[in-house]
């Protein structure tokens, strides 16, 4: 005896979110999916031990290379970071890529953004300004393929890449004289306007 198909009900309507901006949505969308995540790293993390130690091992590697000394030095060495993680699969970042130059993130950050000049040379800012962009790229590429999360990839590129929400206003002068506002023009529009009145001249001597 053959079955009836079964019915199809209506599609779920969709949920709404409110938010003023896309990543505050995106942070709505991703709170309502998961549960609130632990104040701490080690219970906030889906990571097996497995996962950490790779990690750890990754970082440490950086973390114990010596500062370069010259910016041919600083060169190779960005060529050989990224070499490194295109052979082992590892993901790169800014974090690390300052770890493997030997110096404190906050100053090649300086570097970057021209607060001050490597003592390296002005050569040593242009190569890390472009190894940030080809990071940058990176994870543009990556979020666009749908693997980066997007929130996380927002608040990097915010803190990171110099991404910012960007709102365009057009602002338009109010004008409480009319079109004609400008005074050299009130002035004749006035003057062909109002009577000019007689003014008596006469000399008081007459009198």
């Amino acid at each position: 005896m053959a079955t009836e198909p079964k019915k199809r009900g209506r599609p779920p309507k969709p949920e709404e979110v409110e938010a003023e901006t896309i990543e505050e949505a995106g942070t709505e969308i991703v709170k309502k999916k998961r549960p609130p995540a632990p104040a701490d790293l080690e219970g906030g993390t889906s990571a097996k031990a497995a996962d950490v130690s790779r990690t750890l091992r990754n970082c440490l590697q950086w973390y114990a290379m010596p500062k370069v000394k010259s910016v041919e030095e600083l060169r190779q060495r960005t060529y050989d970071f990224f070499t490194t993680c295109i052979e082992r699969g590892e993901i790169p970042t800014w974090e690390k890529y300052c770890l493997s130059t030997g110096y404190y993130r906050q100053t090649l950050w300086d570097w970057v953004t021209d607060v001050s000049t490597s003592e390296l040379g002005p050569e040593a800012n242009d190569i890390v300004k472009k190894a940030k962009d080809f990071l940058a790229a990176f994870e543009s590429d990556m979020a666009t393929n749908g693997k980066i999360n997007p929130v996380v990839y927002i608040f990097r590129a915010k803190n990171f890449f110099g991404m910012k929400d960007q709102q365009e206003y057009v602002l338009t002068p109010k004008q409480p004289l009319g079109s004609d506002g400008d005074p050299s023009t009130l002035a004749q529009k006035y003057q062909e306007t109002l009577p000019i009145p007689e003014i008596d001249a006469k000399d008081p001597s007459d009198s």
